[in-house]
């Protein structure tokens, strides 16, 4: 494995083997700053250790791209690996193992999530059906939306869960209505069968199994794990649903201008004919 994390100073550190030598370096972790993109783009610039070196020999920073979904450079677009890294990257890409790839994968990911959580409201161009916001109450997803943004997670019977949270967006609403829809951790990146859906009036905390679903596992226990595992877990989806309604608010007021009254120009008897006959009002279409 390239990374480790050094035990003395917490830093992540890379050792890669270059003819027959090792060369280490201190390495730092960038991503795409954009809350809402879904590229999986890391950036790491390369530090060397000089002590690490066995062959004494002097070495530049390095700073390399990578596409953790393909597991190839970056060498061209906004986030690229510099043609003079080129060599070097190549070097360093192959002698990646899958427990680097996750591993870099975390990092990506802690880096996304702090620009989330830190962005201000009017940066953040989430996506949304506004029609069917609108007219049919569509709910949408707090980490639909804010795809690196903070995760709910709950351990039920010795296995992990991450819990989706979905509200009603509709800017006067006043409800405090979620579903919350709950998916084994193995399972988040499959396409899988819930383990449950469950409705929360979250103002009133009041639970309640969804429509036509059910359940493996008793709503008692699943409340009290969610409950005793996450501190504050009511006020966290206060707090999550009224982000979510700014985002949608301030992306509506941009994307999906209210519709303009039509209005209706008055003509008085005398006054030309506003079908364009060229008469008189009273002679015409009155």
């Amino acid at each position: 494995m390239v990374f480790k994390i050094d035990d003395g100073s917490g830093k992540s550190i890379a050792t890669i083997l270059k003819d027959g030598n090792t060369e280490t370096y201190d390495c730092s972790f960038s991503s795409c700053t954009n809350p809402v993109c879904t590229c999986k783009s890391i950036e790491i610039v390369l530090t060397p250790l000089q002590d690490g070196n066995q062959n004494g020999q002097v070495l530049s920073s390095r700073r390399v791209a990578i596409d953790l979904i393909e597991k190839v450079l970056y060498a061209s677009g906004k986030y690229k690996t510099p043609p003079e890294d080129l060599v070097f990257a190549g070097l360093f890409l192959s002698q990646l193992t899958d427990n680097d790839f996750n591993f870099l994968s975390t990092k990506q990911f802690d880096f996304k999530n702090q620009i989330t959580e830190k962005a201000d409201i009017d940066s953040i161009e989430g996506f949304f059906d506004y029609e069917a916001v609108e007219r049919d109450g569509l709910m949408y997803e707090y980490n639909s939306v804010l795809p690196y943004g903070n995760q709910m997670l709950v351990n039920i019977n010795g296995e992990d869960y991450t819990i989706f949270d979905q509200y009603c967006l509709l800017p006067k609403c006043s409800c405090t209505d979620t579903s919350l829809t709950i998916v084994s951790v193995e399972e988040t990146n499959e396409t899988a069968e819930e383990l449950c859906s469950v409705t929360l009036k979250y103002g009133k905390k009041k639970w309640g199994i969804a429509e036509g679903a059910s359940s493996p596992i008793a709503l008692g226990a699943i409340r009290s794990a969610i409950e005793e595992q996450n501190a504050d877990f009511y006020n966290q989806l206060h707090l999550r649903h009224k982000k979510l309604k700014a985002i949608y608010l301030n992306c509506r007021q941009k994307n999906f201008p209210p519709v303009q009254p039509v209005t209706t120009l008055k003509v008085g008897r005398n006054d030309p004919c506003p079908c364009g006959s060229r008469k008189k009002y009273k002679k015409c279409c009155l």
